[in-house]
C-alpha cells in the first residue's frame, strides 16, 4: 500500500476520533451529574461508571473473530452504531438499572471503536514516528473530550437534548470512515494471534495498563463528580474535567516527541510519578482556582501521556497480525482497571469524603511507576 493512502487513512481516523471524542466528552460527565441530581449514592454512581467498562470483557476475546469477518472499517461502523443506540435509549428513561444496561450497550460500541482505532494506527505508524502519531491520536480524542465537556456546560445536562447532540456528533464520526476504508489493515493472518498469548508475552505492560485504567478511568468518569463532592459548584466541576482533558491535548505532542527519542520505559516511570504528585497537589489546591487549573492541566498531560507511552511500548513488542489481539488485551486490562476504578473511587468518597478520589488515583499511578521500573530493568 502506498504511503499517501496510508496517510489519508490516518487523517480520516484522526478526524473520526475528534467527533467521537466530542461525543464522549459530553457523555462521560453527563451521566454521573444526572445521577447525582437524582440522588443516587456515590457507590452506585461508581457502579454505573463501570457498566461501560465491563463491555470490554465481552468484546476483547472476540476482537480477532470480529475483525477477520468484518474488517476494520465495518467493525468501526458497528461500534459507533452500538454507541449511538445506547445513548439514544438512555434519553427515554431515567431508571437507574435501565441506564446501567444501556450504558453497557454504549460501552460495547466504545470498546470496539477503541480497540480497532488504536490497532489501526499502531500498525500504520513507522517505528520512528510511532510516539508522535499516537500522541496526535490522543490529542484528537482527548481534545474532543475537553471541548465536549465545554459543550455540556453550554447546553446543560437537563432533558433529552444532550443525548441527541451526542448522537449527532457520533454520526459525523461515521461519515469519516469511508475515507479511511481503502487504507484499512489486512486481517488475513489475524487468526494466528491470540489475546491471552499477548497477556502472557507482556504481563508487566498489561499490569501497568490495568493500573493506568484505575487512575484514568477515575478522571474520565468521576472527576466532575469529585469536584461537586468537594464542595465546588457543578459548573466549576465540569471545568475541572475540561482542564484535565485540555492538558492531555496540549502536552500530548511533547510527550510523543520524548517517546520517540528516549528510553520509553524511563519516560513511563517519570510520567507516572508526576501524575501521582499532581493528583495529590490537585486536592490540596481545591480552594485556590488560580493554581488548581494549572495543576489539572499538567496532571492531565502526564496521566494521559502515560497511556500513549504504553501504546508505543505495545507497538515495539507486537507486529502486524499480533497487534489487534495485543491491543485488545491492553485495552481489556485498561478497562478492567476502569471497571475497578469507578467503584473504588465511589466507595472511597463514600468512606473518606472527597479525599478518597485522589488517593485511589495516586496509589494507582505509583504502581504504574513501579511496574515500569521493573520492566525497564528487565529490558536492559
Amino acid at each position: 500500500m502506498n504511503t499517501s493512502a496510508v496517510n489519508r487513512g490516518i487523517v480520516a481516523i484522526m478526524l473520526n476520533n475528534v467527533f467521537l471524542g466530542l461525543a464522549m466528552g459530553m457523555f462521560f460527565p453527563l451521566i454521573p451529574l444526572r445521577l447525582d441530581e437524582l440522588g443516587v449514592s456515590a457507590s452506585l454512581v461508581g457502579l454505573n461508571a463501570a457498566s461501560s467498562s465491563v463491555a470490554i470483557l465481552v468484546v476483547a476475546p472476540l476482537i480477532g473473530w470480529i475483525l477477520t469477518r468484518q474488517g476494520y472499517s465495518n467493525t468501526l461502523v458497528l461500534g459507533i452504531v452500538a454507541f449511538i443506540l445506547g445513548v439514544l435509549a438512555m434519553s427515554l428513561s431515567q431508571e437507574y438499572w435501565y441506564w446501567n444496561g444501556m450504558r453497557f450497550i454504549a460501552g460495547i460500541g466504545m470498546a470496539l471503536h477503541w480497540v480497532v482505532v488504536e490497532s489501526w494506527l499502531n500498525q500504520a505508524a513507522a517505528e520512528d514516528k510511532r510516539g508522535r502519531i499516537l500522541s496526535i491520536y490522543m490529542a484528537c480524542i482527548i481534545g474532543g473530550n475537553s471541548i465536549g465537556a465545554i459543550l455540556l456546560d453550554i447546553f446543560g445536562i437537563d432533558g433529552a437534548r444532550p443525548f441527541y447532540i451526542i448522537a449527532a456528533l457520533s454520526i459525523l464520526g461515521l461519515l469519516c470512515i469511508p475515507f479511511a476504508r481503502p487504507a484499512e489493515p489486512d486481517t488475513s493472518e489475524l487468526k494466528q494471534a491470540g489475546l491471552w498469548l499477548s497477556v502472557k508475552k507482556a504481563p508487566l505492560l498489561m499490569s501497568a495498563g490495568f493500573m493506568m485504567g484505575i487512575a484514568q478511568g477515575c478522571a474520565f468518569t468521576l472527576l466532575a463528580y469529585y469536584g461537586v463532592q468537594a464542595g465546588l459548584s457543578q459548573q466549576l466541576s465540569v471545568w475541572m474535567h475540561a482542564m484535565y482533558l485540555a492538558g492531555g491535548v496540549m502536552l500530548a505532542f511533547p510527550v510523543g516527541w520524548a517517546v520517540d527519542r528516549f528510553d520509553r520505559h524511563k519516560i513511563l516511570v517519570w510520567l507516572a510519578l508526576l501524575s501521582m504528585i499532581s493528583t495529590i497537589a490537585m486536592h490540596l489546591a481545591l480552594n485556590h482556582q488560580w493554581i488548581l487549573y494549572p495543576i489539572l492541566f499538567f496532571g492531565g498531560g502526564v496521566t494521559f501521556g502515560a497511556y500513549t507511552t504504553g501504546l508505543a511500548l505495545l507497538g515495539m513488542r507486537f507486529k502486524h497480525d499480533g497487534m489487534a489481539p495485543a491491543n485488545a488485551a491492553f485495552v481489556m486490562t485498561w478497562e478492567m482497571g476502569t471497571m475497578s476504578g469507578g467503584p473504588l473511587a465511589g466507595m472511597a468518597i463514600a468512606l473518606f469524603g472527597a479525599a478518597g478520589f485522589p488517593a485511589v488515583m495516586a496509589v494507582a499511578m505509583a504502581c504504574v511507576a513501579i511496574l515500569a521500573m521493573w520492566r525497564g530493568s528487565l529490558h536492559q
